[in-house]
C-alpha cells in the first residue's frame, strides 16, 4: 500500500489537487491508472507479446541510433526546458511497440515538434515497413516560425503524411479513407470530451488485435470510461508513466 501511495505522489502536481476539488468524481476515477502502472519493459512486453530477448534486441537497436538521438536533442534546445512538453519518456516505448508489432498503418493525433512522430518513423524505417498518418493544429508552444513536426528528419518523412487541422474534423474522413488501421495513438487535446470522441472514432477502424494508445490517461476518466464502454477487463490494459494502452480483442 505504501508503495502505491508513493507511486501516486511521484506524478501528482498541485494542479491535479485543484482538479480533484473541482471535479472529484471524475478525477478520483482517473487516479486508478496508478494501479496499472508498470515499467517500460513490462508495458511493451504486455502489449506486444514479445519475449525478453526480442525486446532487448529492439532496445539495443534504438540505443545504437546515436545520430537519431543527437538530432532530436540538438533541436529540442529550441525549448528552454529541452523538451517542450514532448512525450520524451514514453516515446522509446512507442518505438519498441512499433518495431515489435510492425504496423502497416498507424494514426496519431497530436504532433507538436514531432518527437513521438520521429520515434514512430524511426521504428518503421528500421522495420522497412509501415506508414504514419498524423493530425495536429499549429501551436503557440512551438518555437517561433515552426510548424507541427518541424524536427522530423527528412530521411524519415517518406513514410509520413501530416494533416494540419482539427482532429475532430480531419480524423473521421481520414479513417474513412484508410478503412482499417493497426495502431491509433491519441496525444492531442486532453479533455474528457475530446479524448472520448477520438477513442470512439478510431475504435471501429482498428483491426482485431490492433492497439490503442493514449498519452496523459490520468488527465481525466475518458480512457477508463471507454475501457468500460467496450467491455474490456481490468487485466486487459496497462500504463507506463502516463501512457495507457490495450489491444482490440481478436474476433
Amino acid at each position: 500500500m505504501l508503495k502505491e501511495i508513493v507511486s501516486v505522489f511521484k506524478v501528482v502536481r498541485p494542479r491535479h489537487f485543484l482538479k480533484v476539488l473541482m471535479h472529484p468524481g471524475e478525477e478520483l476515477r482517473a487516479f486508478k491508472y496508478h494501479y496499472r502502472r508498470v515499467p517500460r519493459g513490462e508495458f511493451v512486453k504486455f502489449l506486444s507479446g514479445a519475449d525478453e530477448e526480442r525486446l532487448a534486441a529492439v532496445e539495443a537497436d534504438l540505443a545504437e541510433s546515436g545520430s537519431f538521438h543527437s538530432w532530436l536533442k540538438e533541436r529540442l534546445k529550441a525549448h528552454p526546458d529541452g523538451y517542450g512538453g514532448q512525450m520524451t519518456m514514453e516515446a522509446p516505448a512507442v518505438y519498441a511497440l512499433v518495431r515489435l508489432l510492425r504496423p502497416s498503418i498507424m494514426v496519431e493525433t497530436g504532433v507538436a515538434d514531432g518527437v513521438t512522430s520521429s520515434y514512430i518513423l524511426r521504428a518503421m524505417e528500421d522495420n522497412g515497413h509501415g506508414k504514419l498518418y498524423s493530425i495536429d493544429l499549429p501551436s503557440s508552444r512551438l518555437p517561433a516560425g515552426k510548424t507541427p513536426g518541424w524536427l522530423v528528419e527528412d530521411a524519415l518523412r517518406k513514410r509520413w503524411e501530416l494533416c494540419v487541422g482539427d482532429a475532430t474534423k480531419l480524423l473521421p474522413p481520414l479513417l474513412g479513407e484508410l478503412g482499417e488501421i493497426d495502431i491509433f495513438l491519441h496525444d492531442s487535446l486532453h479533455t474528457y470530451e475530446h479524448m472520448l470522441l477520438e477513442f470512439r472514432t478510431a475504435w471501429p477502424h482498428l483491426r482485431p488485435g490492433g492497439m490503442l494508445l493514449s498519452h496523459d490517461v490520468g488527465q481525466n476518466a475518458s480512457f477508463f470510461d471507454f475501457i468500460d464502454e467496450i467491455g474490456l477487463r481490468w487485466r486487459d490494459w496497462r500504463v507506463f508513466h502516463v501512457l495507457g494502452g490495450f489491444r482490440k480483442p481478436a474476433k
